[in-house]
Order: C-alpha cells, then sequence, then structure tokens
C-alpha cells in the first residue's frame, strides 16, 4: 500500500515537473517570436521614419524654388504618412516590454519631425498664400486626458472633410524632454487637455465638432463649399 502511494507522489511529482518545463519551454519559444517580431518592428518603424525625414527634405526643396503648385498634395501626403507611423508606434510602445530606450528614441524623432513639419508649414503658408487653416493638438494619456480619444477622433473627421485645406499637427504635451514643447505650451498657455490651436485662437478641453468648424471655416480668406454646406444647414 506505502509502495502504491509513493508511486502516486512520484507520478504527480513528475507530471508537475514536466508541466513546469513544458511550460518554460513554450514561453522560450514564444518569447523567442516575440523577440523577432519587435527587432522586424523596429526596423519598419526606423525606414518609416527615414520616408518621412525624405519627404521633408523633397518638401523643403520645393519650397525654396517657389513651387508652390506642387507642394500642398506631397505635404499633405507625407503629413498623414507621419502622423499614421506615430500613432502604430505609440500604440506598439505601450504593448512592448522590450527595447523600451530604443523606442523612447524613435517617438522622440517622430515627434521632432512633427515640430519640424509645423515650422516649415509655416514659411510654406507665408510664401505661397496658401489658403489653409493649420491646427496644433496637445493631447495627454488616456488617464490624464479622458477626452482626448474623442477630440482626436472629431479631427481625424474634420482633416477627413477638408482634406489638404486642413492641416493637423498632433503633439504630445507630456514630452517634456523635447526643449519646444513646453515653450509652445507657454507660448499658447496651454494648462489643460485637450488644447487645440486653430491659427491664434486657444481652446482647452474638449472642444465639439461646431466649435471647430466654425473656426475652421472663419479662417479661410474664400469661403470653401464644405463651410457653405454647413452654414446653410444651421
Amino acid at each position: 500500500m506505502r509502495n502504491l502511494s509513493s508511486g502516486r507522489y512520484l507520478f504527480a511529482a513528475i507530471l508537475t515537473g514536466g508541466i513546469f518545463l513544458l511550460g518554460l519551454f513554450l514561453g522560450l519559444i514564444v518569447e523567442n517570436y516575440r523577440l523577432e517580431y519587435i527587432t522586424k518592428e523596429d526596423q519598419f518603424q526606423k525606414l518609416d521614419y527615414n520616408s518621412a525625414q525624405l519627404l521633408y527634405l523633397y518638401i523643403d526643396q520645393l519650397s525654396q524654388t517657389n513651387e508652390c503648385s506642387t507642394i500642398p498634395n506631397i505635404y499633405d501626403l507625407s503629413l498623414d504618412h507621419l502622423e499614421k507611423t506615430r500613432l502604430r508606434l505609440e500604440s506598439y510602445d505601450e504593448e512592448s516590454k522590450i527595447n523600451q530606450e530604443e523606442f523612447e528614441i524613435l517617438r522622440r524623432e517622430y515627434l521632432q519631425a512633427q515640430l519640424r513639419y509645423w515650422l516649415l508649414f509655416q514659411r510654406i503658408e507665408k510664401m505661397c498664400s496658401l489658403d489653409v487653416v493649420t491646427v496644433l493638438y496637445f493631447y495627454s494619456t488616456d488617464e490624464a486626458c479622458p477626452d482626448c480619444a474623442d477630440q482626436a477622433f472629431i479631427l481625424t473627421y474634420l482633416k477627413d472633410l477638408f482634406q489638404t485645406k486642413l492641416m493637423v499637427f498632433a503633439l504630445d504635451s507630456n514630452y517634456e524632454k523635447e526643449p519646444l514643447i513646453p515653450v509652445l505650451k507657454k507660448s499658447f498657455n496651454i494648462t489643460s487637455y485637450p488644447a487645440v490651436v486653430v491659427g491664434d485662437r486657444v481652446y482647452q478641453g474638449f472642444t465639439s465638432r461646431d466649435e471647430l468648424m466654425f473656426e475652421i471655416c472663419g479662417g479661410y480668406e474664400e469661403k470653401s463649399e464644405i463651410c457653405e454646406a454647413e452654414a446653410n444647414a444651421n
């Protein structure tokens, strides 16, 4: 009877050890695949950033030769590409537990790219006399800014509506490692989030679609069909 009982304990111990080793082995395999995926994703993010930089240099060259007719479409395409890549990077960065330092560097590079594009557009807008409205959007974390997701949704909707007639630059208000971020926040007196700057007008806290539509439409020299339709609807 004792031998039978001892055998059961031994079998249970072996079974438990086997399950543990199997779990450990599978965990190592999964972690290996995860590491490979992160490495590839990191490479793709760097390629995307390099593409954005090339587009920036090309637009900068066009602006110096007064090729105003071709700038808006190319600029809008590159800015859209930059923003989508930034969102993918932030989404992946939240899930990843590996290579955080490297992703932090990439994140800062993308923020710098956004700022460079915004500064470049200030020059292009004046040089080419473009009838375009620019928006600076300061966002924060979900915890600090529960309305930021809704605000981003509205801005995306308006961007899709106005296309190249509206330029939206999204800036992470928490990233004060980049010196220009606190400078801009102080310049526009940003104290709460979300914050939206349309031209020289600053909105703090959640801003509705109608409020933004009114401000954007007021920024155009020539009345757009979209704004006329909006006015007629109201």
